[in-house]
């Protein structure tokens, strides 16, 4: 009773904040989400010091003053991000909020015309729900991966943001998401994936950062199933306002050995996310337990990322 009582307090707040962002211009609405942020580096001890751990970790050449400020700018990113999700009826025009790089649209049209698919691999960086939500704007046939919230009340939000968007989900952990994400790709469409957390999902060990992160394998496994091309995509703030979405095909192992080809395309996608990533360190979710799983013959990893 006491955790339903206290899930039903949270979503009323957020319904409520929701609603307060609504009412503010897009910009204000940024601004309110950046001083949000801000407050929270403030508040949120656990979060700040796993940020700081992990860049700490990331980046050992960085004084405690330049960790600080990258941590600091994290939480205003992700509080700027998310009053750009709430208040996206305010943007004028999507595709030109989310720009898409010429060369990388080319890209894209070219895979696609193969008939095959796209398998589109990307991470939490920038503002990701916005760049699924372009991407159908723009006229592509986008399907992603979502994963229900513990309150079914903030997944039928989600789901019908996303709806909203022309963005088709496939809910992680259905007896059917596998047949799905193939389905999405025979049928010649994109299916988006983020493999850039420690989730409960088949994986493997690769680099990240110079150390072992368990990385989910299924854009490499259903990209060698259905031989449909993979790209590495992002997108980032860009100085004058809204966000740059670029993407680089990524080619697939020639190994023979699939349990080998997989892992090698899994490092080679991840070495993609982690060099977008130093590139715009700002703008990844520092506060997640990114090395929390740990191989069998090392030691759990406490406490860190």
């Amino acid at each position: 009773m006491r955790k339903k009582i206290k899930n039903t307090f949270i979503y009323v707040v957020v319904r409520l904040l929701m609603a307060f962002l609504r009412r503010l211009s897009l910009t204000r609405s940024q601004r309110f989400g950046a001083w949000i942020g801000r407050r929270a580096y403030r508040w949120g001890r656990v979060e700040r010091e796993r940020i700081l751990q992990n860049l700490a970790q990331a980046f050992p050449e960085w004084s405690e003053q330049e960790r600080g400020q990258v941590a600091q700018s994290v939480f205003m990113h992700f509080g700027s991000a998310v009053a750009e999700v709430v208040n996206v009826r305010r943007i004028r025009s999507l595709s030109d909020f989310m720009e898409m790089d010429p060369a990388s649209r080319q890209i894209l049209d070219e895979l696609l015309a193969r008939g095959k698919g796209v398998v589109f691999v990307s991470a939490h960086v920038g503002n990701w729900e916005l760049m699924a939500r372009a991407l159908a704007r723009y006229g592509f046939p986008i399907n992603t991966i979502g994963k229900r919230s513990y309150d079914p009340r903030f997944t039928r939000l989600m789901q019908r943001f996303r709806d909203e968007g022309a963005v088709r989900t496939i809910w992680r952990g259905d007896a059917k998401t596998g047949i799905k994400m193939l389905s999405v790709l025979r049928r010649g469409e994109i299916m988006g994936l983020l493999i850039d957390q420690d989730t409960k999902v088949p994986g493997t060990f690769v680099p990240f950062f110079g150390r072992l992160a368990f990385t989910p394998t299924a854009a490499a496994l259903v990209a060698r199933k259905t031989h449909a091309p993979m790209v590495a995509a992002f997108n980032h703030r860009r100085p004058d306002g809204g966000y740059r979405i670029v993407l680089q095909q990524v080619l697939a192992s020639e190994i023979e050995d699939e349990n080998q080809a997989i892992e090698a395309d899994t490092k080679e996608l991840t070495a993609r996310i982690e060099a977008h990533i130093r590139q715009y360190p700002a703008e990844w979710v520092w506060m997640h337990r990114r090395w929390r799983t740990r191989p069998e013959d090392q030691e759990a990893d406490p406490g860190s990322g």
